[in-house]
């Protein structure tokens, strides 16, 4: 059995990492001429995701992705604060639970590493087309093919293999769009850095329908594991950074902000912050201009099928087939464990209990079990922002938000008189 998949993102790689280590023939096409060629900034793996890469990656190679990681304590809680930064509520997270907080580029390196010519870099793919006999004989630029028994797209928004299956795109813009960016924590910006972002990332929402999502990021003093410990694999330790992303309505940016470049992305930014906490704004206009980068948010239609096609030799998974923004921090869990089910169910085809077809039908089967939860729970912030947007919304905001940051303050006041 040789399986292609199309896509080195995380999804597609842990797939790879999968099936290669149950001796499962799989290769990987990335139309990137790098691994490191790519967007976005940290990703959250929760407990489940942590599980499936400690399951199919070697011992030393998941000890030196714990090592690039800032852990558990990086992401104890997750707060909602308004624009000056005052605390309206908190979500605890489950201290005890294996959680990572990793950058999007050691992510990926750490999942490429040891795939060797499985990776093939700098390959578009264009197309397929079926054989006599179930095989496949897959396209790419250039005019090369290779021969498949399963093809995978792990290609993302925008996916071409997932597009062909349903004969249509498979997720549609949100509507909101986002700027983000890295803002370096040296000596002058810690300062600066709001206290409630100590214990995890926060999400603040300001009149007008802007957000802003705030996270630090060392994972050089909270990783899990000490880089030196780390013999086999080496880690990827990130510099200490304030990572923070743009949320507004599409209307609410003006021209047309793609063709913006960093710096300019970052005014962009500063002035749509008109009226918020000005460390805040001190810690923006600090970015890194080579970071900022302009990001439309799409997500698969609520309640639809995300699979409209008959199983067979084609499926795909991560956010081909459910594309998420990333407000819920769920996309890259979601894609690994979507590669985990498909890669147990081919190795049922790898043993002879089972075949392609069945395999993929089951695959899609739990997927779809899975998926939609994630996509509602992360494009629910999208809606605050829109409600906040319009006119009334925006007179509510004003009125609202400092009354509930005051009432939660007194509250936890109260809370802390009663306990002592």
């Amino acid at each position: 059995m040789r399986v292609v998949i199309i896509g080195a993102g995380m999804g597609g790689l842990t797939l790879a990492q999968a099936l290669r280590g149950a001796g499962i023939d799989a290769v990987v096409h990335e139309r990137d001429q790098a691994v490191e060629s790519t967007g976005g900034y940290r990703l959250h793996l929760d407990e489940r995701a942590c599980q499936v890469l400690r399951r199919h990656l070697a011992p030393g190679h998941y000890q030196a992705l714990l090592a690039s990681s800032a852990g558990p304590t990086a992401f104890s809680r997750f707060a909602v604060a308004d624009h000056r930064m005052r605390l309206l509520f908190q979500e605890p997270r489950d201290a005890r639970s294996e959680t990572l907080m990793i950058g999007r580029i050691p992510l990926r390196r750490l999942l490429a590493h040891g795939l060797g010519q499985a990776l093939r870099l700098g390959s578009e793919y264009t197309g397929y087309r079926a054989n006599p006999g179930g095989t496949l004989t897959v396209s790419f630029a250039g005019g090369r093919t290779e021969e498949a028994d399963l093809l995978v797209g792990a290609d993302g928004v925008g996916s071409r293999v997932a597009a062909a299956l349903a004969g249509r795109p498979t997720s549609a813009p949100v509507g909101v769009s986002g700027i983000a960016a890295r803002t370096p924590l040296t000596s002058d910006m810690r300062p600066l850095v709001p206290a409630l972002l100590a214990p995890g990332p926060a999400l603040a929402f300001g009149p007008g329908g802007t957000g802003l999502f705030l996270s630090l990021h060392d994972p050089g003093s909270r990783s899990m594991v000490d880089p030196a410990a780390c013999a086999e694999v080496a880690p990827i330790i990130e510099e200490p950074a304030l990572i923070w992303g743009l949320l507004a309505p599409d209307r609410t940016f003006p021209g047309r902000p793609r063709e913006l470049g960093g710096a300019e992305l970052i005014r962009l930014t500063d002035r749509l912050l008109g009226g918020w906490s000005t460390p805040v704004r001190t810690l923006v206009r600090a970015a890194d201009p080579a970071t900022a980068a302009f990001f439309g948010f799409h997500a698969v239609p609520a309640d639809t099928d995300l699979t409209p096609w008959p199983a067979g030799t084609v499926t795909a998974l991560g956010d081909a087939v459910h594309a998420m923004p990333p407000t819920g921090g769920m996309a890259a869990a979601t894609a690994i464990r979507d590669a985990d089910v498909l890669a147990r169910e081919l190795i049922q085809v790898r043993d002879g209990t089972s075949t392609i077809p069945l395999a993929v039908h089951r695959f899609q089967t739990r997927m779809a079990g899975y998926a939609p939860a994630a996509v509602r729970l992360s494009v629910r912030p999208l809606s605050w922002v829109n409600r906040l947007a319009t006119p009334l919304g925006t007179q509510a905001a004003r009125l609202a938000l400092p009354a509930l940051a005051s009432a939660t303050r007194l509250g936890r006041t109260l809370a802390g008189a009663r306990d002592a």
